[in-house]
């Protein structure tokens, strides 16, 4: 036997081992099946997963206490409007975890972006897991506006002024896993609890390496595709909805405004 052929048996061994492995410390655990989104994960016994619209979204919760550990989304959960022909599920998913945390506020913003950390890991079934750390910022527009109280002295803001922008720390690790049809870009996001630096101390904590656990659990499975039609596509037909025909005054149809 060559050395190419012992060190593929090898490799065999050792993936199948760490299968079985696997197997054996997670038979005491759950399963959540979404049959409209196509994916399977596992969880552990003492843990609730609370789905909600098919699981269009989802929180992972303690069983004793009730308290979340991680909320789930999957995005986009609908088929309309259409995605471009060239979307990566990659940056959809870096995309809407910066989207999530973005927070208006009177005098300011606050949000979650670049730099973003990535780092890349797969399923036991080869679904993409991806890893993010964010750069969380506050853009604030004049001096003194950090003051949202009621008894803050009302300021002059007729004066445009360079908004400061000060760093509040690194949110992370958060994560998605690619989840895509055959047909669509599609993304699960996974959110654990207490990392985000802007929302301050929480009482319950995850541990990261038990929800990579979990999210080694993913399994994806083929779904038919919806029928679906959007509103875009109707207007190209030239169809409408809900929206009455103009008319002149000698019953000619009138284009739209």
């Amino acid at each position: 036997m060559s050395l190419a052929l012992r060190v593929v048996g090898l490799c065999s061994m050792l993936l199948a081992g760490l299968a079985g492995a696997v197997e054996n410390a997670e038979q005491d655990w759950k399963t959540y099946r979404s049959e409209k989104f196509g994916f399977e994960i596992a969880y552990p016994a003492g843990m609730e997963f609370k789905a909600y619209f098919d699981g269009a979204s989802a929180s992972l919760k303690d069983a004793k206490t009730g308290g979340t550990l991680v909320e789930f989304e999957v995005w986009p959960s609908s088929e309309c409007p259409r995605q471009p022909a060239d979307t990566i599920a990659r940056a959809l998913g870096i995309d809407r975890a910066k989207a999530v945390t973005q927070a208006d506020g009177p005098n300011g913003s606050s949000f979650c972006g670049d730099p973003v950390t990535v780092r890349e890991s797969a399923s036991l079934y080869g679904a993409k897991i991806y890893e993010l750390e964010l750069t969380c910022m506050r853009e604030t527009s004049y001096p003194g506006s950090n003051d949202d109280s009621d008894e803050a002295e009302p300021k002059d803001t007729t004066v445009e002024t360079e908004p400061i922008v000060t760093e509040e720390g690194k949110k992370g690790p958060t994560y998605f896993v690619d989840i895509s049809p055959l047909w669509k870009k599609l993304i699960l996001s996974a959110d654990p609890v207490g990392v985000d630096p802007r929302m301050g101390p929480t009482r319950e904590q995850f541990d990261p390496a038990v929800l990579r656990k979990i999210l080694g659990t993913l399994k994806t499975f083929p779904i038919q595709k919806p029928s679906a039609i959007c509103i875009e596509e109707l207007q190209n037909r030239g169809l409408t909805i809900g929206i009455p025909s103009r008319r002149s005054t000698s019953g000619k149809v009138l284009p739209r405004e």
